[in-house]
């Protein structure tokens, strides 16, 4: 009788390659999946529910959907989002409006520039003191005697440094203020010399401001762009060209990454890294692309919205592979995690991650079983877990490329007490088989961590 035994071990990795091209996909690493909704890799050692969502303040709701938030704090345990008629003052457990003297409409991003906050909206950029006080909402076009920013275009705000350049995209062009009080203003600071180019995201590396853009950033087919500016001369020093559309750009740990989807891909959108005049892929997910405000760190993890869908990308130490994973929901609105824990903005919400939501499963590759013409038995299935707290449960089902249910057991604080390994017998012939996880009857407090699981069987002679 010749056995067989399958491990899948931490790290878990994430995603198989090319996951959404099939429902029983068998491409890949054993410890990786082949889907999965709201699953928390952060922890390389176990695998386990994703976070749930807590309204930030149950008081008070915002206005419209908040879509810029400051990534930073503006002082100590307060920053600053707005959204499209409203400003407010964000704290880890509470949100206030703040009112600016005059209304406000189509309201973008908020940065802080030295002791004083610029919020970018309609067709202006306004200034406030902070602590939030003596706002001018038509600071840009007054004061500094601007042109009015363009309608329909992205205005996302950037400062290079505490008190650096800031610079506002506006179309095909970049705008800026070096920080002088009367004057200052450049209104075509930075052109890309293409009036068809809007510009929708911007980052600052090595010291260099990194410019995104999309030609005509609509749905079908796009040229894309990014363009690295020196601060000072009229146009790009370097230019790389992407057959697609370009979501966002985001730096981590001084490398400028891009989420982009290539032309005629459908769904599937590619994460990237600028490599010289050229981008290196890194991996593929299937979703949609983020924008400039929907990505933010946690953990050494890069997240960003694909839709309502928090994806989660990064290693958690230097010494563990990347990996990408599904961490949880989010809102259509702003991402950001200034106090430690992420904030999302949905409509008329704020939240923040909070507990473990139960809207979460897990599905492994296809294993195939089957060898030289002979079946398999499944004689043993064997989880190791932590020790499991109240509520904490998880039921898997083993699955057959033909839908057909192989097995079926559960895994509960309830029945099985302070468990950290447990072992079932299904004893069933299989010529496949899929192990799919789910916690839907589980905690939104206390989750079940799955270290590793083992799959053992024999082959029928």
């Amino acid at each position: 009788m010749t056995k067989w035994t399958l491990q899948l071990n931490s790290p878990f990795e994430g995603y198989a390659p090319a996951y959404w091209t099939n429902t029983y996909s068998s491409i890949g690493n054993s410890n990786q999946a082949n889907a999965m909704v709201s699953i928390d890799l952060t922890d390389p050692n176990v695998l386990k529910q994703g976070p749930g969502l807590a309204n930030l303040d149950s008081d008070t709701n915002p206005v419209g959907t908040i879509k810029g938030i400051m990534h930073n704090v503006a002082s100590a345990g307060k920053t600053y989002g707005i959204s499209a008629t409203k400003i407010y003052d964000i704290t880890a457990t509470a949100i206030v409006e703040k009112a600016p003297d005059s209304a406000i409409t189509g309201g973008e991003d908020i940065v802080l520039y030295g002791d004083k906050l610029k919020f970018s909206h309609d067709n202006d950029i306004g200034s406030a003191d902070n602590p939030w006080a003596n706002s001018n909402q038509d600071w840009w076009t007054t004061t500094l005697s601007g042109t009015a920013l363009q309608s329909g275009e992205a205005h996302q705000l950037l400062v290079a440094g505490t008190t650096g350049l800031m610079t506002v995209l506006d179309g095909s062009w970049v705008g800026s203020w070096d920080g002088t009080a009367d004057g200052g203003t450049v209104q075509k600071a930075f052109d890309t010399q293409d009036s068809d180019i809007h510009l929708v995201s911007q980052v600052y590396n090595q010291n260099r401001f990194w410019f995104a853009g999309n030609k005509p950033n609509v749905a079908g087919r796009n040229e894309a762009s990014i363009f690295v500016w020196d601060g000072n001369s009229n146009s790009w020093e370097n230019k790389i060209n992407i057959d697609g559309k370009i979501g966002t750009l985001f730096v981590k740990n001084g490398i400028t990454f891009v989420v982009y989807t290539k032309n005629l891909s459908d769904t599937v959108c590619t994460l990237g890294y600028v490599d010289g005049s050229r981008i290196t892929d890194v991996l593929n997910y299937d979703g949609s692309l983020p924008s400039w405000y929907q990505v933010c760190e946690y953990k050494d993890f890069k997240l960003w919205a694909s839709g309502t869908d928090l994806m989660a990308f990064g290693g958690g130490d230097l010494k563990i592979p990347t990996r990408l994973f599904k961490l949880g929901t989010c809102g259509a609105g702003g991402l950001a995690n200034p106090f430690g824990t992420p904030i999302t903005a949905a409509s008329a919400k704020l939240y923040k991650l909070s507990g473990y939501t139960v809207t979460s499963s897990w599905y492994s590759l296809l294993f195939q079983l089957s060898g030289a013409g002979r079946k398999s038995v499944i004689d043993k299935l064997i989880f190791n877990i932590d020790k499991p707290s109240t509520g904490a449960r998880v039921d898997w089902t083993l699955k057959s490329n033909a839908g057909t249910s192989l097995q079926t057991g559960t895994i509960s604080e309830a029945t099985d007490g302070a468990i950290i390994r447990k072992i079932f017998y299904p004893k069933v012939d299989a010529e496949n088989c899929q192990l799919q996880l789910n916690f839907a009857n589980g905690s939104t407090t206390n989750a079940l961590a799955i270290r590793n699981i083992t799959l053992m069987g024999h082959y029928l002679d």
